[in-house]
């Protein structure tokens, strides 16, 4: 039997924004937000993404 996913646990890990926790939540129901650019907010800052990809560009000027 294939395991279930359940939508309405919490996305861990979240680094605190003004000293607060921060917790995501998928139970929402169908409803469109922004919910996403935390993930990826927290995706660049543990991995450095944007740092990592400027270094790799030169700049003549």
């Amino acid at each position: 039997m294939p395991a279930t996913v359940d939508p309405t646990l919490p996305l861990p890990g979240l680094s605190p924004l003004c000293g607060k926790p921060v917790v995501a939540r998928f139970d929402g129901g169908r409803l469109s937000s922004g919910g996403g650019v935390l993930l990826l907010a927290e995706v660049e800052r543990r991995l450095r993404i944007g740092e990592r990809l400027a270094g790799c560009l030169e700049d003549p000027l």
